[in-house]
């Protein structure tokens, strides 16, 4: 009885482990909740929005794009660029929306992916699908020690591809996206370049015009 109580016990502490050693990932929407509820983020912000683009491709064409980003708790995000050329005027709300953390867990399904290698830590890979219609489709590899987005991709409509890798910085005692390493692909054309985010304040009352405005 003693070797069978033992063996339920090492296969119950087992369960909890991976092959390779390390602690089981918990359910997706576990995870999905933590980067809600746990990730170190204010309650509001404002950041002056730098994003620069370089066309892949003849002819080299360079877009340099200025503007604030807005953020509300717990899924209100809003991204406004000055003087947005007519050809590029979907990109600031589908920036927005892959990067709101916040609104994943009303709007897509989650499952867990291999767990990633990323900047030499272990991430857990969240596979994204859409839970009502749409064509979206989402893969971020989430931080489990301070629970934010290190990396996304997104299959978005119309055959647009977005990825992006995020930069954090310390402001106050919160954890705010600093940069991204942004990767654009359409039908059409493809781009890469970086954002910026700098000049934070923080819990500070934002207009509710700001998220509603199209």
């Amino acid at each position: 009885m003693y070797k069978a109580v033992a063996t339920l016990a090492a296969a119950a502490i087992l369960g909890t482990t991976l092959q390779n050693g390390q602690a089981a990932a918990p359910a997706a929407d576990t995870v999905m909740s933590n980067l809600v509820q746990n990730a170190p983020t204010p309650r509001t912000f404002k950041a002056d929005t730098s994003l620069n683009l370089k066309k892949r491709g003849f002819p080299w064409t360079k877009i340099s794009l200025q503007g604030i980003s807005y953020f509300q708790a717990p899924n209100r995000l809003a991204i406004r660029f000055n003087k947005v050329p007519g050809y590029m005027s979907g990109l600031p709300q589908a920036y927005a929306k892959v990067l709101n953390v916040g609104a994943w867990p009303e709007q897509y399904n989650a499952t867990l992916g291999r767990q990633q290698t990323f900047g030499g830590h272990t991430d857990y890979t969240l596979i994204l699908t859409p839970k009502t219609g749409g064509s979206d489709r989402g893969v971020a590899l989430v931080d489990p020690s301070n629970w934010t987005v290190e990396q996304v991709s997104w299959n978005l409509s119309g055959g647009v591809q977005l990825s992006m890798i995020e930069n954090y910085a310390k402001v106050e005692e919160y954890r705010v996206p600093s940069s991204q390493q942004v990767s654009v692909r359409t039908p059409y054309a493809s781009a890469d370049g970086t954002a910026t985010l700098r000049d934070y304040t923080v819990n500070v009352p934002i207009d509710d015009q700001i998220f509603t405005q199209k």
